[in-house]
């Protein structure tokens, strides 16, 4: 099993847009990220995910690299298809595609995964020693405020316990993705 920390805002606890895309636009958008990463030497697709049968219909996409025009372009101006991608380059998140499987429908929504993939995703013994390098109680499921997190982080006695517990190669990509937070003032660190 594995912990995954990563950046939450007030946004993410609102349902937010939601598209219905049909398979042929799924497979447009699809070969569009394809070109684009070639074309700009930018990964905007996970290149596994073509050869998975449920991979190819549950991904997340870069989109923020991209015009909002030429995405949606894709999906003929659907307007709520404008909504998802605008509101994920808004925010700086990924798309996230997934079929609901009773339905059989193909959904486009905001991801909870940032634009860059800046998440930490630790197996839990790693996450549960990185909690505890930071005085945290070490819980599978959490939240704290940036600015708790911040302080903790920029105290020595803090950076010492997290090179004790082993975790100290972590903290700079936890200041990574803090670095994410500025732009919302809502944003805490969750993991789970």
């Amino acid at each position: 099993m594995s912990i995954t920390f990563r950046i939450a805002t007030a946004a993410d606890d609102q349902p937010g847009p939601r598209a219905i895309i049909n398979a042929r636009q799924l497979a447009a958008f699809r070969s569009f990220l394809r070109e684009e990463s070639i074309r700009t030497g930018t990964l905007l697709l996970d290149p596994d995910a073509a050869e998975d049968e449920f991979l190819s219909y549950h991904f997340e996409a870069r989109v923020c690299p991209l015009a909002l025009a030429a995405i949606v372009r894709i999906f003929d101006f659907q307007a709520d298809v404008i909504s998802v991608v605008e509101e994920a380059q808004f925010r700086c998140r990924r798309v996230s595609v997934y079929r609901t499987e009773e339905t059989g429908t193909i959904n486009l929504k905001v991801a909870l995964t940032s634009d860059l993939g800046l998440e930490l995703d630790l197996a839990s013994a790693n996450a549960i020693a990185l909690l505890e390098g930071l005085g945290l109680r070490p819980d599978s499921v959490g939240e704290i405020p940036i600015d708790t997190v911040r302080a903790r982080l920029s105290n020595p006695a803090v950076r010492r316990r997290a090179a004790h517990h082993g975790v100290a190669a972590y903290l700079g990509r936890l200041d990574q993705l803090l670095a994410t937070a500025d732009a919302d003032d809502t944003s805490r660190l969750e993991w789970a």
